[in-house]
């Protein structure tokens, strides 16, 4: 038997320390930049957005991160770098992912599809199955792709990758688009997803209240969020000086001026810098709003109503809602908005729906909460707002009724100039965004309903009773 070679300590750590280079060397080679330089050398992948992002995308690849949106301006690269190279880059990794591949029309989804597969056909890889929608690797992997709504109930993936959930701007200013597009998200992507699944948002802002607008608001701590305004801000998250573009080399001053001149400030806001804003006019803007994540548990509530009574008869009646307005007085002195009930029924519906309220409101918040009800005009109008206002009180809600004077402007101003300076607090809710939505369009909005009630509830959340009720409390 052979006696093993004798190594001396300075040697053997040597070997070591060549050993661990080496698989260092290897390691960075599989990262997704030196990837990108092998497989595209003609595209500059070293601008600093893109850096960034490829660190983001190994972190997702490696299985630390399974939750990752990314907000970058119109024309920066973000669909080619993180669609089209990062799925075939998982795919030559390990030709066994499932990818499903969503965009905001199938024929969009299907054109990315059809540029990973020409990629990854080009670098040597082996399809069994091959159609523009939907193909396959020799080893069971491959690309379905979708458009925002699709059905994904029978999908399998391990990676999903969503570009641009919205498309335009119309589809952006459609409520009922918007819910559409999130319902789909969340119970259809995020719902089928296994625990290894991972998620890409890649989007550029087109409202306020868009897809990744609502991922921030609800799903904040769920998802890793990089944020890459075009004009860098302060805390810019590559240390950019404050207006410093972000893609200087491609995407310039001279870009940046004639993107601004050509979109707008409000399509600029949105588009370019991701901080979709209300159009110009609007007594409140969407920042202002703070939020608690839960309802205070002591000081006095007003509910005020502002009342309509007309059902929604065709696709193009519009009518008036009823809204009423929760608001609590906290013990500091700031604001909250507990909650808004907004509806559109019939007189005898509108009447039944606020009979449930009070009740729910009573058995909620015991003593704490007082009603009034906007006066409706005429005869008629005084006559049955008088009716619902002896219903209410004989369910033991304290209920008061007034024919408010002056302008809706003017008697939003309070409200207004509080939430400016950062007192007024939204309680958690699905009425949350509608909130704010009509508010950002206020008062040049079709609606004005939920702010008319805000308002009032405001304004009365300092009569005597209610100063009353909330000492009690404290």
């Amino acid at each position: 038997m052979s006696a093993m070679p004798a190594y001396r300590l300075p040697e053997l750590q040597h070997a070591m320390l060549m050993l661990e280079a080496r698989a260092v060397e290897v390691a960075a080679r599989d990262r997704f930049a030196p990837w990108l330089e092998r497989a595209a050398p003609e595209y500059r992948w070293d601008a600093r957005h893109f850096r960034l992002m490829q660190d983001v995308l190994d972190r997702v690849t490696s299985g630390e991160l399974r939750r990752v949106a990314f907000s970058l301006p119109i024309r920066h690269g973000k669909s080619i770098h993180n669609t089209i190279h990062y799925s075939a880059y998982r795919l030559e990794r390990d030709p066994r992912t499932r990818i499903l591949l969503a965009s905001y029309k199938e024929e969009q989804a299907q054109k990315f599809s059809r540029q990973i597969r020409r990629l990854v056909r080009g670098r040597g890889m082996q399809l069994d199955r091959d159609a523009s929608g939907e193909w396959e690797t020799s080893q069971g992997g491959g690309v379905r792709s979708v458009g925002a709504g699709s059905g994904v109930a029978s999908v399998n993936a391990d990676l999903i990758v969503v570009d641009d959930p919205i498309g335009s701007r119309d589809e952006a200013e459609s409520a009922a688009r918007r819910d559409r597009v999130w319902d789909w998200i969340t119970n259809d992507l995020l719902a089928r997803c296994e625990l290894d699944t991972a998620v890409l948002l890649t989007a550029s802002r087109w409202h306020q209240d868009d897809p990744l607008g609502r991922l921030l608001d609800r799903q904040a701590g769920a998802w890793y969020v990089v944020d890459l305004p075009g004009r860098a801000e302060p805390n810019d998250a590559l240390g950019r000086a404050v207006d410093e573009p972000l893609w200087f080399e491609e995407r310039g001053e001279e870009w940046l001026t004639e993107k601004r001149i050509e979109l707008g400030e409000y399509g600029f806001a949105s588009l370019v810098q991701g901080r979709p804003r209300p159009r110009a006019g609007g007594m409140f803007k969407w920042d202002w709003w703070k939020k608690l994540d839960v309802v205070p548990a002591v000081g006095g509530m007003v509910r005020y109503w502002d009342l309509a009574g007309t059902d929604v008869r065709s696709d193009g009646h519009d009518p008036d809602y009823s809204a009423g307005a929760l608001l609590c007085r906290m013990v500091d002195g700031r604001t909250a908005i507990v909650d808004v009930e907004r509806f559109r029924y019939s007189v005898a519906g509108r009447d039944a729906r606020l009979r449930e309220v009070c009740a729910s409101d009573i058995a909620t918040y015991p003593g704490r909460v007082v009603w009034w009800i906007e006066t409706e005009a005429g005869i008629q109008g005084r006559e049955r707002t008088a009716e619902i206002v002896r219903a209410i009180q004989n369910m033991g809600m304290p209920c008061y009724t007034e024919h408010p004077t002056g302008s809706k402007i003017a008697r939003a101003e309070p409200l207004a100039s509080k939430a400016e300076a950062g007192n007024v607090y939204l309680c958690p809710g699905a009425w949350r965004d509608p909130f704010r939505l009509e508010a950002a369009d206020f008062p040049n909005g079709k609606h004005d309903d939920q702010i008319d009630a805000a308002a009032g509830a405001d304004a009365k959340l300092v009569v005597a009773n209610v100063v009353t009720a909330q000492t009690m409390y404290i």
